[in-house]
């Protein structure tokens, strides 16, 4: 039997034409708006500075003008007529004010696809660009009812104001419509990288919560590791050490593997948080170097000696936060001990106001709270939940007071030692704003406690030794701590 083929060859004829007619639809090209060509003409009234002369790190205590200009392009770079209010923004930092015409806010109204305006910024730091959006928002002034706040579905979309309708940018946005969205950003104005004094804000308070931020490491002196513990590092920048903020602790959440005291720190990054009045770098990344026992030299400096006239002053504290300290010939608490305090009268046995036993100081309690107040204002008495919650105890001298923790002198038990004079006590300072002593000197390993008992060493060692172990030149545990 023979079949037939020409049917077939009509069928397949009739789909091929039906294919390239849907192959030959024309798709309508994009137009309109798509982003922004961003021109900064100046900085501070100058030419934009070069990449190898940057501005010094901007931390939020001065004001840099940065004027700009800037064009709306098509997606094939073509200008586009554009008309409406573009917000400009700045990253890293923050975009205080903008002036030009049309300017309102942190916005800038573009005319026939055109706006020039000035900037002020303010917490700028390495290479920063202006950024402009077009997010739909028309500003109104504070005397009118902007679409976004006056409880009607203006645009028909169900959704009524800000910020239940996605087109409302702000309350006082008087466009529930959403904008184009096109963006563009400028070229880079280049300024320093933060010193970890800029981090530090040269005061109790960093200008830059939350911020990933590099760390400027290319400076006259190193960056020297002062002490590697269970949870992180600390690192202090030599070059600053006449003007103190210039340490700082980053948070590890565990031991950083392969870094010892004395390696020089060359890239270092985290994101800053204020813990509790510590200002530390979280989620560090980092790259050390390290010096080799016979051909470098150990370069942590020697802590600067607390007295009475320091510890007490905040503002000097504060410049030695995270830093390496010492102090001298304070006694351990003398009322230092775990039964309960009998009517707010602490002594050697009973210093421990936890006083209905569940292991915490309640200060809505009032007995608890007031046996606590009066441990804190007795230079002897150390409370006995705080010590053995975290091991910190109270030293004195005079009526001088601050709290140590030597648990890395795990040979001296301090309760065995009230009343004893400590030669020397050092380690790093940190800071913690709850209670009324807030700044803790936590040695780094039994070099730093001095004293003539059992659990301590009996002279001072240097810093360049003080739990130093240098790396050697075959040394098959260099990746270790």
């Amino acid at each position: 039997m023979k079949l037939s083929t020409a049917p077939h060859r009509a069928s397949l004829g009739l789909v091929s034409l039906l294919a390239l007619a849907a192959c030959t639809d024309q798709v309508a090209p994009p137009s309109g708006a798509s982003t922004f060509r961003v021109r900064i003409t100046q900085v501070n009234g100058a030419d934009a500075p070069p990449d190898d002369a940057p501005l010094p790190a901007n931390r939020g205590d001065r004001e840099d003008t940065w004027a700009f200009e800037l064009e709306t392009l098509s997606p094939y770079g073509e200008h586009v007529d554009f008309n409406g209010m573009v917000r400009i923004s700045i990253e890293p930092g923050v975009v205080l004010s903008v002036t030009g015409d049309g300017a309102a806010g942190r916005n800038i109204q573009v005319v026939d696809g055109k706006a020039q305006g000035l900037a002020t910024v303010t917490a700028v730091y390495g290479p920063a660009r202006l950024w402009v959006e077009d997010l739909g928002y028309t500003p109104v002034p504070l005397s009118e009812k902007p679409a976004c706040s006056n409880g009607k579905d203006d645009d028909g979309d169900v959704l009524i104001d800000f910020p239940a309708d996605p087109g409302c940018a702000f309350a006082d946005d008087d466009n529930e419509e959403t904008g184009t969205f096109a963006a563009g950003i400028s070229p880079p104005v280049h300024y320093e990288l933060p010193r970890i004094s800029d981090v530090q804000g040269f005061g109790s308070a960093t200008p830059f919560p939350y911020e990933a931020i590099e760390i400027n490491t290319h400076r006259p002196k190193p960056l020297v590791v002062t002490r590697v513990s269970n949870d992180g590092f600390y690192v202090t920048d030599l070059s600053e050490q006449a003007t103190g903020y210039n340490h700082i602790f980053a948070f590890n959440f565990s031991t950083p593997p392969g870094m010892r005291v004395c390696d020089r720190v060359t890239f270092l990054t985290g994101t800053v948080v204020e813990f509790f009045g510590f200002t530390e770098l979280s989620f560090p990344s980092y790259v050390v170097s390290f010096p080799v026992e016979g051909e470098d030299t150990c370069e942590v400096p020697e802590p600067p000696v607390l007295d009475d006239s320091m510890i007490p002053n905040a503002d000097a504290m504060e410049k030695l936060e995270s830093g390496l300290v010492r102090i001298e010939g304070f006694r351990v608490a003398t009322k230092f001990g775990p039964k309960p305090v009998v009517d707010n009268v602490p002594d050697a046995d009973h210093s421990n106001c936890d006083l209905n036993g569940d292991g915490q100081v309640d200060f809505a309690s009032q007995a608890e709270g007031a046996c606590s107040d009066a441990c804190s204002a007795d230079p002897e008495c150390t409370e006995w939940t705080s010590y053995s919650a975290r091991g910190n105890y109270k030293v004195f001298k005079g009526n001088t007071q601050i709290q140590i923790q030597t648990g890395t002198a795990a040979s001296f038990d301090p309760t065995g030692h009230k009343g004893e004079t400590l030669d020397a006590v050092t380690g790093t300072l940190r800071n913690f704003s709850g209670g009324s002593l807030n700044w803790t000197i936590e040695t780094r390993c039994p070099d730093d406690l001095v004293c003539q008992s059992q659990g301590c060493v009996k002279a001072t060692v240097p810093s360049t030794k003080a739990c130093v172990r240098l790396r050697t030149i075959d040394d098959n545990d260099q990746g270790s701590n």
